[in-house]
């Protein structure tokens, strides 16, 4: 009997196993068809979440984009012989970027590519001056990118390359609202650094704000010797700046900013391209201080206008520098600028109503000026001029995204050494004519 169980107990489970494997045989198929389906959309949810994060992501930072196509003739006249460069084309794009990370917590940044068209050579230039200057490269620049992190309803800390250009002085020709916190006058450009503000009384009309900052002028390149110490012993040039401004309590004047300035920069070296211990040195010290005021839409009118001022006084030491020149020849022997220098820039602009815009600027520096303006997107920096400078200008308004602008720059130089703040000023009776037109959109 036990037999006979064990038999059919045997049979069944064969016949069971028999089934099962003839089910598998049958189905198999199905089922591989079904875990292959479910696969494919597993992958189309991971390709969708991935989609939507990236999406998120974006989504978080807010972008904006200035393009500029213009057409220049120069004439000018160095040493009594006259040069001309006509019909010479550049182009300017920006690609603005910002992001709210928290309430605390904003980022901003901003690309940027100026080159003349057709060139293909790169001009070695300090980091101040790249996507400030058509340096023969259609390569992006980093041109601002900072976090603003606010401890408060008071006081907040920006960090990074900062706002610094295209600032006040510079909006009205422009045609732009005001993008940087320093009056150009004493800086224009491309900065790295930290910046601490406080709005004193948030609540007063006045807006009264004051800034401290701290920043690199030149900072020893390792470049050269990779994870090393200075080994040509020149000392990092550093920048301190001290601001204060507030509105008018005048409301009706309209639209008001007074800026009041302090800048105190340590170590000026020679040149920051000819690092060297046998030809470049630190020169000494330098304060600036400046005085800006801008009235918009003064008093209900369609007339805006701005006066501004600055000073520079230089406190050099017994160091002279051996600079090289473009044919690589020892130049003469220079110290820091020895005397004090100054200047002032005004200009006004009136807007009519049927889009047109119409505005003159004029500049004035003296012998011995000079400012942080090297990295100015102006081809002819001419804020930096010692001498005089005409400028008239036009806008018309195509729209709010589009621009036109025509203009004619006159620069008569008294004295050589613009821009520079190295060398004893010549008298000169060199000069400088640009007539520009340019198009403009932002978007």
């Amino acid at each position: 009997m036990m037999i006979k169980k064990i038999g059919l107990s045997a049979i069944v489970m064969s016949s069971l196993a028999m089934n099962a494997q003839a089910y598998s045989q049958t189905n198999i198929d199905k089922v591989v068809e079904n875990i292959t389906a479910i696969q494919e959309d597993i992958d189309a949810l991971y390709e969708r979440a991935d989609e939507n994060e990236f999406q998120a992501t974006m989504n978080r930072i807010k972008w904006g984009a200035e393009f500029e196509t213009s057409v220049n003739n120069i004439d000018a006249k160095v040493s009594n012989k006259h040069y001309h460069d006509n019909n010479k084309w550049t182009t300017k794009l920006r690609l603005s970027m910002e992001s709210k990370i928290n309430d605390k917590t904003k980022f901003y940044g901003r690309l940027s590519m100026y080159k003349n068209w057709s060139d293909s050579s790169v001009a070695y230039l300090a980091d101040s001056v790249e996507g400030r200057k058509p340096i023969g490269t259609s390569n992006l620049f980093v041109e601002r990118a900072y976090v603003d992190y606010n401890l408060n309803n008071m006081f907040s800390v920006t960090l990074g390359r900062q706002p610094s250009s295209d600032g006040p002085g510079m909006t009205l020709i422009e045609n732009t609202q005001r993008k940087s916190t320093y009056p150009a006058i004493l800086f224009d450009g491309s900065a790295d650094g930290v910046v601490a503000t406080a709005k004193l009384a948030s609540k007063s009309p006045m807006n009264p704000i004051v800034r401290v900052a701290y920043g690199k002028g030149f900072q020893s390149n390792t470049n050269f010797s990779p994870y090393k110490a200075n080994q040509e012993n020149i000392k990092d040039l550093n920048v301190y700046g001290a601001f204060y401004e507030m509105s008018l309590p005048f409301k009706a004047m309209g639209d008001t900013l007074l800026v009041l300035s302090y800048v105190h920069a340590t170590d000026f070296i020679a040149h920051p391209q000819q690092i060297t211990a046998s030809s470049n040195k630190n020169l000494g010290d330098m304060d600036l201080a400046g005085i800006y005021f801008e009235n918009n839409k003064a008093f209900g009118t369609k007339l805006s206008y701005f006066l501004s001022a600055g000073w520079n006084k230089p406190k050099e030491n017994i160091n002279n520098a051996i600079l090289k020149d473009s044919t690589g020849n020892d130049m003469p022997a220079m110290g820091l600028i020895k005397e004090s220098g100054s200047a002032f820039h005004i200009g006004a602009r009136y807007d009519f109503d049927f889009g047109i815009k119409v505005g003159y600027e004029f500049n004035h520096g003296s012998k011995y000026w000079y400012s942080f303006t090297n990295g100015s997107s102006d081809l002819l920096n001419k804020l930096a001029t010692r001498g005089d400078v005409n400028d008239i200008y036009t806008i018309y308004q195509m729209d709010i995204n589009q621009f036109i602008k025509i203009g004619y720059t006159m620069i008569d130089y008294d004295y050589s050494g613009s821009g520079w703040h190295i060398g004893k000023p010549q008298i000169t009776n060199d000069s400088v004519d640009r007539m520009y037109a340019t198009y403009n959109l932002r978007f």
